[in-house]
């Protein structure tokens, strides 16, 4: 008896084939939740894409579900005999690269130049920093948060980092310390990236207090989730002129709605949510290289990669 796979999103020919070529496998498409019928989902045992709590209380014989995404905090409703894994380490180095791109634009002040640029005034900007020999720390050593620090190290950049538990730091990272001991490198980081799930443990990390901790000349970059920033006091300090530059990829409320403070705050430069997704090509084929394999493992009576913990959300 073939096992019934549904794949929800808009996927490429050659993906479909790939998809189609699980072995003992039925694969039905859906682009959206709203096409998935209720014969599609009576016998479907394994689902791969953005799963609802609707859906998954229409699937009697759901017993593994597979992300397209990394995060997994809001899933954890599914129930315990469901397996759940993501799609971790397949945005890493994108997300890492859009999180350098945007701490260059920042310390070299990119968009200042460009408002010039707009208005045709032919001015120099003091304050230019060098990314050699700048401190940063990244908050958040999974597959993103590392790249980053890599990549960053190879700039020249002294790296920090922060995590759940201290084990493995790699060679590039001058100290690696736990939430509990951050603030004691806040003050000294010229860059401060956070790529953190979004789970209650981390929600409002990033009060008044710990922003003001921060060098007034000091970069905030967020690629994690929006929550994990109090909103109303990020705009509090910068509006005090506290932090050369916030560099917003997730914010709180999202999508930021019109009208909203945060779109015409000083030195805040936000992106709609773009760094990661499959919005770039070589994210789109790592993601679903996670998917098709971890339902081949599936397929073979073996645990998938990546599982995600209920408890921790990740």
């Amino acid at each position: 008896m073939r096992v019934k796979i549904i794949v929800l999103g808009k996927h490429s020919e050659k993906s479909r084939k790939r998809f189609q070529a699980l072995p003992g496998a039925e694969v039905i498409f859906r682009q959206k939740s709203t096409d998935i019928t209720a014969e599609d989902l009576q016998d479907a045992q394994m689902f791969a894409g953005p799963i609802t709590r609707e859906l998954a209380e229409q699937m009697p014989e759901l017993r593994f579900v597979q992300l397209n995404s990394a995060g997994a905090n809001s899933y954890t409703w599914l129930p315990d005999h469901v397996v759940l894994a993501n799609a971790y380490g397949a945005y890493g180095d994108a997300i890492a690269e859009h999180m350098l791109t945007t701490t260059l634009m920042a310390m070299k002040r990119m968009p200042e130049y460009q408002d010039l640029q707009r208005e045709q005034d032919w001015k120099l900007l003091d304050d230019i920093v060098r990314f050699e020999g700048s401190r940063i720390l990244s908050v958040g050593m999974g597959a993103i948060g590392t790249s980053y620090l890599q990549k960053a190290a190879v700039l020249g950049a002294e790296c920090y980092g922060v995590r759940r538990t201290v084990h493995d730091r790699p060679d590039f990272v001058k100290k690696l310390v736990t939430a509990a001991d951050m603030d004691e490198l806040l003050p000294a980081m010229d860059v401060v990236a956070l790529s953190l799930p979004g789970t209650d443990e981390v929600r409002g990390m990033f009060d008044e207090r710990r922003l003001r901790l921060m060098k007034k000349s000091a970069i905030l970059v967020n690629t994690g989730r929006g929550n994990s920033v109090v909103t109303e006091d990020l705009l509090k300090v910068v509006q005090e002129g506290h932090l050369r530059a916030a560099c917003l990829d997730v914010m709180d409320p999202e999508p930021l709605p019109e009208g909203h403070p945060l779109w015409t705050a000083p030195r805040v430069y936000l992106t709609p949510h773009i760094s990661g997704g499959y919005r770039a090509g070589v994210n789109y084929d790592k993601v679903v290289n996670v998917m098709i394999h971890n339902l081949e493992l599936v397929l073979q009576g073996k645990d998938p990669v990546h599982t995600v913990d209920r408890k921790l959300g990740y």
